[in-house]
């Protein structure tokens, strides 16, 4: 008998740490499902992913020659065969205008004959067109991985659908040199930078009121450090009056490094979903700066919808302050809270219906 086969697609590369999150945590699951499986990685930087050591069996590139998705992802597409099961690490991959050229490879994996998986995943409701919603309903499996996402597929009639949580809260924290207490784990990224430029004011303003009216120290945590999308320079130009209370992270550490670092804080203030994941999973009172329907989703199925702060009603430092307040008012019921749900929560990753489709 040929050992299992599985492709994971959507990767974009370890330096984003949350989709290292994803697919060091899918590796994992896959090689206890299945422990003598190939793994094919299709990933936009291999170099990234052998720098942190995701444990695939073979790592393919796209083709940066090529003019169409079809040509791009022509290596991983040609990889297919009848026997390979398809794993896209969804995340939020279909919440962008982009979703088009991962469908080209979930197409070709039918046409093939293989299996084909929407891993993990959040939609955005209100992008879900007829194209794309062909392309939802002819995967064999959806692990949505919020009620946001699985009410908006179940009300438009796809029955391919098991509710998860995201893989990533599986992740294990990784042991780091970070010498730091009684601090707030601050990250934020220049996407949501980009969707209001007041957010920039508004980090400024948090860590002036914790620095002035606090005694609590701050630990900047970078989740994503692609040369086009960086939180580690976002961070730094936050002005920390050189204050000795703020450590900067590192910028080469791995995912489950960065979740050591996220899992010993008081609180958190976050705005890359992987980040909030590493705070949630570890019972950390957190605060979401969202953007789309994974923040609010996750948040909702934790009860935590009240602590995400849509980053389109931001205007000012004030909002931002205000909601801290809220977190650190009530951090005894939030830590509370999180430890009652996280066991059943982080083992619904791992739910049964999902795993009989890939094992």
């Amino acid at each position: 008998m040929m050992n299992k086969h599985y492709i994971i697609y959507g990767h974009s590369g370890s330096y984003n740490h949350g989709a290292e999150a994803l697919t060091r945590t899918t590796i994992a699951l896959l090689r206890r499902l299945s422990p003598d499986c190939v793994i094919t990685l299709s990933t936009h930087f291999a170099e990234q992913d052998r720098e942190f050591c995701l444990p695939a069996d073979e790592f393919i590139e796209r083709n940066p020659d090529g003019k169409t998705n079809a040509e791009i992802y022509a290596p991983t597409i040609e990889r297919i065969t009848s026997c390979s099961i398809c794993l896209h690490i969804g995340g939020d991959n279909y919440c962008y205008r982009n979703w088009q050229r991962w469908a080209e490879i979930h197409y070709a994996a039918l046409e093939r004959g293989a299996k084909s998986v929407l891993w993990s995943c959040s939609v955005e409701p209100e992008m879900i067109d007829s194209e794309m919603l062909g392309a939802l309903r002819t995967h064999h499996l959806i692990t949505a991985r919020e009620s946001a996402t699985y009410n908006a597929l179940l009300e438009r009639g796809l029955k391919n659908l098991v509710k998860v949580s995201d893989i990533g809260f599986t992740l294990e924290p990784e042991s780091v040199d970070f010498e730091h207490e009684n601090y707030i784990a601050v990250n934020i990224s220049p996407l949501v930078i980009r969707y209001n430029s007041c957010i920039s004011v508004a980090y400024q303003s948090l860590l002036d009121y914790i620095l002035t009216e606090t005694d609590m120290n701050i630990a900047l945590v970078p989740h994503v450090l692609q040369p086009v999308d960086n939180d580690y320079d976002a961070l730094r130009s936050l002005n920390t009056h050189n204050s000795k209370r703020v450590k900067l992270a590192p910028d080469k550490l791995s995912a489950g490094q960065y979740k050591s670092i996220i899992s010993k804080a008081r609180f958190c203030v976050a705005s890359r979903t992987h980040a909030v994941i590493a705070a949630y999973s570890s019972c950390v009172p957190t605060l979401a700066v969202g953007y789309s329907v994974k923040s609010q989703g996750i948040a909702g199925d934790l009860d935590m919808l009240e602590y995400v702060l849509d980053v389109r009603n931001i205007d000012s430092g004030s909002e931002l302050v205000a909601e801290f307040k809220a977190i650190a008012a009530n951090e005894r019921s939030i830590t509370t809270r999180l430890k009652e749900q996280m066991p059943s929560y982080v083992q619904n990753a791992l739910n049964d219906k999902a795993l009989e489709n890939i094992a």
